[in-house]
């Protein structure tokens, strides 16, 4: 058919029109699904890169984050496991019979279990028959499984973050997903890939104080390559995907001594210790060298209804008799007593339903007497002479009111509190009337309504061990790359208690009272020790629902002619029939510190 050039042109504008049609939707298309989805999403998430990662990521062998150790370079956070990376194929590649065979044999199943193993498999797995933790490889089962070259198996070092024996685990605390949290605080990582949605980030103890450093900067995985058939590609199999940077992940050097914090954890649970707290200072410094916390609990699979992951020596509770240090010490510094006067201990005050713990009382008593003895009519007497007032501000100088770990500026837009979640002690109720006799009689033996930690218990004794100048213990001295640079250094600074220090005067007094305490008080049972000690016992009442117990206190220091630690144990929520652990526990704890100072001389 012969045409004019008129309808030629015609024809020819006609394909312009559909060729530059079919160009605009490809355009469209293009702009989608590539160019308007790098900003598609109210919080500015690259949806192409975020798609591109999650297919090439296949499997997470290590996460980035930095490791956590102890001041010697002892890792809390485990070392790589080897373990087995099992991908999905077509079942034509799972190897012969005998191959199969074989395999099942090493891996201790049978050869039917394998292939329902294998056709139930939709996604890359780390091999693990009976739990939710990979299996570890021996090197002999390694060299085995190598020599079977079977394509769809490799062998990799796999983090293993939380091993089974790891201890300080309320202290360190755990990492879990939490989309929510990703998308409100991190939506720049998660634009860039840095982060996806299923990412873990720490969610107590120090994985969360620390965690805009300890998150790093990516993952490593293993991804697995197959055509349209689920058959491997030559050449294209595994493929291992990394960060390629030397500095990271970085390492988080901890206060704490690895050795030291493990024989303790073994010796609570050695004494049956269901629930309590025990925390070690250095007196020089006030670095906490140990930290441990009862119930235990397991990292990888957290409860959050239960309290075993909270750390029990950072909650505030009722401290007993330990606090008779305070009014102690109130009563010393406003000159409220002369050091020769007595009290007569008869049992009970006749008012209030107030009474000692020996029924029969304890007769003329003198306030370093009734210090030792822990009686408590002596101390209702004397706080008879004091005010609230005063009460509250000693309690202050001795760092009871406030948070008592490491504060500060480090890198971050806001302050870096170092203890998670950390409790500040407290006197009074809101609604308490504070100015009630019988109140302040039961506040002065550390009943009612007042709140201690146990870090709070220690860092006061490190206080009268300073000359009643408080510290700001550290848990961490510093963040260090993988390089061992210096990142961020945390240096030791004083705690500010806003009331000022006690004198220098009265703290040596109440350090020589606590030595009283053992050599003639309550605490005797310290007296076999291996170095000689000193302290304080406390003995708090509390209610369980409606079940009467009681928490177990003793805190101190040692040795004596030379101090070194300030120690705090409490053994919480004891039948009031229990015989008294704490004692046990402290002594156990100072044996182990004189064991661990003996072998480094």
């Amino acid at each position: 058919m012969n045409l004019s050039a008129r309808e030629k042109r015609r024809v020819f504008l006609s394909l312009l029109l559909i060729i530059a049609a079919i160009l605009m939707m490809y355009a469209k298309l293009f702009w989608i699904q590539v160019a308007a989805s790098e900003s598609y999403t109210s919080r500015d998430v690259n949806l192409v890169k975020n798609s591109v990662i999650q297919r090439q990521r296949a499997l997470v062998l290590d996460s980035g984050r930095g490791e956590i150790y102890d001041r010697n370079m002892e890792s809390f956070t485990g070392a790589p496991q080897r373990a087995l990376v099992v991908f999905p194929i077509d079942q034509n590649s799972w190897g012969n019979i005998a191959q199969i065979a074989q395999l099942a044999k090493l891996l201790g199943i049978q050869p039917n279990t394998w292939v329902s193993y294998m056709k139930s498999l939709k996604e890359p797995q780390f091999w693990s028959p009976s739990s939710s933790v990979p299996f570890r490889l021996t090197k002999q089962m390694e060299q085995q499984l190598t020599a079977l070259s079977l394509p769809y198996l490799k062998i990799v070092d796999r983090e293993n973050r939380y091993p089974g024996n790891m201890t300080a685990k309320q202290l360190i605390g755990y990492t879990a997903q939490n989309p929510e949290r990703i998308e409100a605080e991190y939506a720049i990582d998660l634009a860039s890939g840095k982060l996806q949605l299923n990412s873990k980030l720490g969610e107590s103890g120090l994985e969360k104080s620390f965690d805009y450093w300890l998150r790093g900067i990516g993952e490593t995985s293993i991804s697995y390559f197959t055509d349209g058939g689920k058959r491997p590609l030559s050449g294209l199999d595994a493929r291992l995907i990394a960060p390629d940077n030397p500095y990271y992940p970085v390492k988080l050097v901890t206060t704490l001594d690895k050795s030291i914090q493990d024989q303790i954890e073994a010796f609570m649970d050695s004494m049956h210790i269901k629930e309590g707290a025990v925390v070690v200072q250095d007196v020089e410094q006030g670095d906490v060298i140990a930290m441990a916390s009862r119930p235990d609990f397991n990292p990888l699979q957290v409860d959050l209804s239960s309290s075993s992951w909270s750390n029990h020596a950072l909650k505030a509770i009722a401290p007993g008799s330990i606090f008779k240090t305070v009014v102690a010490a109130a009563a010393l510094e406003e000159g409220v007593v002369d050091e020769h006067e007595t009290f007569d201990c008869e049992g009970a005050l006749g008012k209030y339903g107030f009474t000692c713990w020996r029924k029969e009382g304890h007769g003329p008593l003198t306030l370093e007497e009734g210090y030792a003895e822990s009686c408590n009519i002596v101390f209702a007497k004397v706080m008879q002479r004091l005010t609230v007032e005063q009460l509250e501000k000693y309690a202050s100088k001795l760092g009871l009111l406030i948070d008592n770990g490491w504060e500060g500026k480090a890198g971050t837009p806001e302050k870096l509190k170092q203890f998670d979640q950390e409790e500040a002690g407290h006197l009074f109720d809101a609604r308490t009337p504070i100015h009630d006799e019988g109140v302040l009689m039961q506040t002065a033996i550390g009943q009612r309504d007042v709140r201690v930690t146990p870090l709070q218990a220690s860092n006061m004794v490190v206080t009268l061990l300073h000359n009643g100048k408080s510290l700001s213990p550290r848990i961490v001295q510093s963040i260090r790359y993988s390089t061992d640079r210096v990142m961020e250094d945390f240096p030791v600074h004083q705690l500010d208690t806003e009331e000022g220090s006690i004198s220098a005067k009265t703290s040596r007094k109440l350090l020589s009272w606590m030595r009283d305490v053992v050599t003639e008080g309550t605490g005797t049972g310290l007296q076999k020790a291996a170095w000689h000690l000193a302290g304080k016992s406390g003995t708090a009442q509390v209610e369980i629902g409606k079940q009467e117990k009681i928490n177990q206190w003793f805190v101190g220091y040692g040795p004596v002619e030379n101090p070194k630690y300030a120690v705090s144990v409490v053994v919480e929520n004891v039948d009031p029939s229990a015989s008294t652990k704490s004692i046990p526990l402290f002594k156990g704890v100072m044996d182990i510190l004189a064991a661990d100072d003996n072998s480094r001389k």
